[in-house]
């Protein structure tokens, strides 16, 4: 499976586990549906070795915006999911009561958000297409 079609999946999810108030868990796969919503478009821009393993999402934004732009700020959305990856993932020495309807809401509105960023402005060009398509046409020679 592909990180998109990984992503849009896991997102879903977000949404299901917020419709069931499972907050917590919801927060998680919002921020995990972020992270697999970035890793879809990095084969279209330079990065370092490993990250498309890491769970580094500041890196991995920072990364596509070397090539694209976002049209609105998405800095502090992306490093709320980094804190928040970990500590909904990991609540046991942390305070639980912080999630909320609202606060879940607030991540499946990120993903959107990060979703929009990802089908609108990390588009592949031409250009990009032939490098994919010429390589894998010459390894079949």
């Amino acid at each position: 499976m592909d990180y998109y079609t990984n992503a849009l999946e896991t997102e879903k999810a977000a949404v299901v586990l917020l419709d069931a108030e499972l907050y917590r868990q919801s927060v998680y796969m919002s921020c995990l549906a972020v992270e697999l919503f970035l890793k879809s478009k990095l084969h279209l821009v330079k990065y370092r070795e490993g990250l498309e393993l890491s769970h580094d999402i500041v890196n991995l934004y920072r990364a596509l915006q070397t090539r694209f732009k976002p049209k609105s700020e998405l800095d502090k959305a992306i490093a709320r999911c980094r804190k928040y990856f970990n500590e909904a993932r990991y609540p046991y020495a942390n305070d639980t009561s912080i999630y909320t309807h609202e606060f879940a809401s607030e991540f499946v509105e990120i993903v959107k958000t990060i979703k929009h960023y990802i089908e609108s402005v990390c588009i592949a060009t031409i250009e990009d297409l032939e490098k994919t398509y010429s390589k894998s046409d010459q390894s079949k020679k």
